[in-house]
């Protein structure tokens, strides 16, 4: 009798069973459904060592004895297979629906084993080897192998599989397979009950390893363990609340090891609580899950209270905390929203969650997705607003203004969608859009006899941040073959402030390739006529508040008097914004203001209705000079 082999497996398989135990774990379904396995592999091992030793002792044992230990063991193989295609499930099902589905396995497999132990098997023993064959064996065989090719048709081809699941299943099926073509055909090498063990650890290395879930510095668990720990609450529909401290903005590089420290002091006060579950993500910050959210909210002035003992500026310190975390309906939207709120409320404040913070994500979430879904569906819309020249008496350029045309063809505000695209970096997809339409419109041999010399483009902030800007803007220009000089690209004083030096870059490059730019929104905001001096502008736009100002505060009045003359001084153009009446107008023109822009001539108009626009005022300037 040689039972080394089978000796060594169990040997394997208990020590991972003292291992895993001695760690603390997540609960997870997948962890449960990993012990069964541990369990029946075990059990099986157990058999395999019994039968034989049942089969070596078989003269002096009831024949009927030995046949039953045998018989349990082949079935235990069956049992194995079944209990290996359950753990691969986990990453197919929910769940409540693994439950049932392997709920209906478990049931089939007992009735394999009933046909199994129904059927003869007989009992091969000579001075060198012994082993069972016969009816039984052959179908335990057939239905090992037929669950065995199922799973590993399942994670070929089922994607829901991760990666990582599907290899080391993948590897513990072909030992598997390969120890059972060698026990066939040699049948004194008994390896099935070996490649069992090989099997579970190769699970435990690469999937079920408590250890691969730790963050071994602060003890707790880490981001890993976090998406998977989350994956399980939802499946599971279970109530819950949930803080996070984006702490990586705080613990910066200065402080070096005493991070460290004060993140360990901080995990070992939080984990201090009942019933919550700690995690670091990649970073420092640090994500705590619990059942009690009054109890969160402790723990966060409790972590404030630390924080500041240990003279940690909290300025940049983000804490938030979310007290039904099922109001989310994915584990991604709930960590979008921690990552939403972080952005907006770094300053030392503890923030709950309620449900009009949580509307006002969604919201934003919304508008990001109608934008996505427009500009997959080209229903992203160039409306030109009629510029009119005091000088040449008559429209001479317009401005280009972006539009969202929703499905049910009604438009969504600019006043929505536009922050809401600088904020997620969808406008630079937009202003490509936004630049591309413009080139194919001035393409048109009908815009060029219009005498429109130019259309005025916006960039944002966000653009200017690129500093393939420039080499992104020629590229389109050459594609469409428009001379760069029917294009002037409008900045803004935030821009200019915010990224100066790609800013300056990208503005060199592009007027050395013929573009001009115009200083929008001038009297906006943080206004300084060094922004002036210092940006290679042709034109300055008075916003909206500046041009109305004139008319009703006599400083106002002599502001614009000062920037016309400045302006003009400088070989400038003057643009005024927001010109409503005859009066404005005539006002406007005295004040000697380069181009006037408002709804007094039009509002900002289609490209079709543009043309027309311009086209009805020509034909009425040519009838009015006869």
């Amino acid at each position: 009798m040689n039972i080394q082999i089978q000796t060594y497996g169990m040997i394997i398989l208990f020590m991972l069973f003292i291992f895993y135990r001695s760690h603390k774990t997540l609960k997870l379904y997948t962890e449960q459904v990993f012990i069964r396995a541990m369990y029946i592999s075990m059990i099986n091992l157990m058999l395999d060592i019994f039968s034989l030793i049942f089969i070596a002792n078989m003269d002096s044992l009831p024949l009927l004895v030995v046949k039953l230990v045998c018989k349990l063991y082949i079935i235990s193989l069956v049992w194995e297979s079944v209990f290996a295609l359950a753990y691969v499930l986990t990453d197919v099902y929910s769940e409540e629906i693994h439950r049932k589905r392997t709920g209906l396995l478990y049931i089939i497999a007992g009735v394999q084993s009933l046909l199994v132990f129904s059927l003869p098997i007989n009992i091969f023993v000579d001075d060198s080897t012994s082993y069972t064959y016969g009816p039984s064996v052959l179908l335990v065989y057939f239905f090992a192998v037929f669950y065995i090719l199922a799973i590993l048709l399942l994670c070929i081809f089922n994607k829901k599989l991760s990666r990582r699941r599907s290899f080391a299943v993948i590897l513990w099926m072909c030992i598997w397979l390969a120890a059972a073509g060698i026990q066939f055909l040699f049948n004194n090498l008994l390896l099935v009950g070996f490649a069992t063990a090989v099997g579970i650890l190769i699970l435990f290395v690469i999937m079920e390893n408590p250890e691969a879930n730790l963050d071994r510095k602060l003890g707790c668990f880490n981001s890993y363990a976090l998406g998977e720990y989350l994956r399980r609450i939802y499946s599971r529909k279970t109530d819950f609340s949930i803080m996070k401290l984006y702490l990586s903005d705080v613990l910066d590089e200065k402080l070096g090891s005493r991070s460290d420290e004060i993140l360990l002091e901080l995990v070992s006060l939080i984990a201090k609580q009942k019933e919550v579950y700690v995690f670091r993500n990649v970073d420092s910050d640090i994500t705590v899950i619990s059942d009690n959210a009054v109890g969160l909210k402790d723990l966060a002035e409790q972590s404030v209270k630390l924080l500041t003992k240990k003279d940690i500026p909290l300025k940049k310190l983000a804490s938030v905390i979310v007290p039904k975390g099922q109001d989310f309906s994915t584990p991604e939207e709930l960590m979008s929203f921690l990552g939403y709120i972080s952005d907006r409320y770094s300053d030392g404040t503890i923030i709950v969650a309620d449900e009009q913070l949580i509307n006002k994500y969604r919201e934003k979430k919304l508008v990001q997705q109608e934008i996505t879904a427009a500009l997959d569906e080209d229903r992203v819309e160039v409306f030109l607003q009629p510029i009119f020249s005091n000088i040449e008496r008559r429209f001479t350029s317009a401005e280009a203004l972006v539009r969202i045309r929703q499905r049910d063809g009604s438009m969504l505000s600019p006043g929505v969608f536009i922050p809401v695209a600088e904020e997620s970096g969808l406008i630079v997809e937009l202003g490509d859009r936004i630049f591309e339409k413009v080139c194919i419109f001035l393409k048109e041999p009908v815009v060029a006899e219009s005498g429109i010399h130019y259309v005025e483009i916006n960039l944002s902030v966000v653009q200017f941040e690129r500093a393939d800007l420039a080499d992104r803007l020629i590229e389109l220009t050459e594609k469409h073959g428009i001379a760069p000089q029917l294009i002037n690209l409008e900045i803004t004083e935030t821009a200019s402030v915010t990224a100066r030096n790609i800013l300056l870059h990208n503005m060199n490059r592009l007027i050395e390739y013929g573009f001009t730019f115009s200083l929008d929104d001038f009297g906006k905001g943080e206004s300084n006529l060094m922004y002036v001096v210092e940006m290679p502008v042709s034109i300055i736009k008075l916003d909206y508040d500046m041009s109305k100002a004139f008319f009703n505060s006599d400083k106002a009045k002599q502001v614009v008097h000062a920037v016309v003359g400045m302006a003009h001084g400088m070989d400038l153009k003057l643009v005024a914004e927001g010109i409503e009446t005859k009066t404005e107008i005539d006002a406007m023109a005295d004040a000697q203001i380069d181009y006037i822009q408002g709804y007094y001539y039009s509002r900002p108009l289609p490209m079709p209705e543009f043309m027309e626009f311009i086209r009805k005022h020509t034909a009425a300037e040519q009838l009015s000079a006869r």
